[in-house]
């Protein structure tokens, strides 16, 4: 069972509202428990990464923000499942307690990227424009199956959706902005 953990309202680090710190990058959440020996299954939202291969230190995120540093490894399983470890957790009741917690990793922790790559959730806050109008901000990326879905606050009651894909999208990270085709929205 997880021990006392740190929450966002005593935590010594910056949060952005949802227990991820500011240098951080959220990696998915545990999506259920495998077998007796304690293995839980994950949601990834990058299910082809490696980067979980071999043990890497984590950051486990409750639903009520409680924070607990862990290692964690992942290996694929039957079909889509991606099966992990959390260091220490041996026993089936001891998995199903980190049920619904995410996985967050420090930014410093990932693999260099490429010069023309990045991260999607460094869009988030970044400008949305439609044929050269500002029509909102970058809210939240969804990940939706196969391709993300990248949620804009226009400023109303519901926000616009758009599937993160090249013929809708297109970015311009050096002046924060991302450019949507109108055809995209919904």
């Amino acid at each position: 069972m997880p021990p006392r953990m740190t929450t966002p309202s005593d935590a010594p680090f910056p949060l952005d509202g949802n227990g991820i710190a500011d240098d951080e990058l959220e990696l998915g959440f545990v999506s259920g428990f495998f077998g007796v020996r304690g293995e839980v299954r994950l949601h990834l939202h990058n299910r082809e990464s490696t980067l979980l291969a071999k043990p890497r230190q984590v950051v486990l995120i409750g639903p009520k923000g409680e924070r607990r540093s862990a290692m964690l490894t992942a290996r694929p399983g039957a079909g889509k499942r991606i099966i992990g470890r959390i260091g220490g957790v041996k026993y089936r009741d001891q998995a199903q307690a980190w049920l619904q917690w995410r996985i967050a990793i420090a930014r410093d922790a990932l693999p260099e990227l490429d010069e023309d790559e990045f991260y999607l959730s460094d869009i988030e806050g970044l400008d949305v424009y439609v044929d050269g109008e500002r029509i909102g901000v970058v809210a939240q990326i969804h990940a939706a199956g196969p391709i993300e879905v990248i949620e804009i606050d226009v400023g109303k009651k519901e926000p616009l959706f758009v599937p993160c894909e090249a013929e809708f999208v297109s970015f311009d990270l050096d002046e924060g902005i991302v450019h949507v085709a109108r055809e995209g929205l919904a």
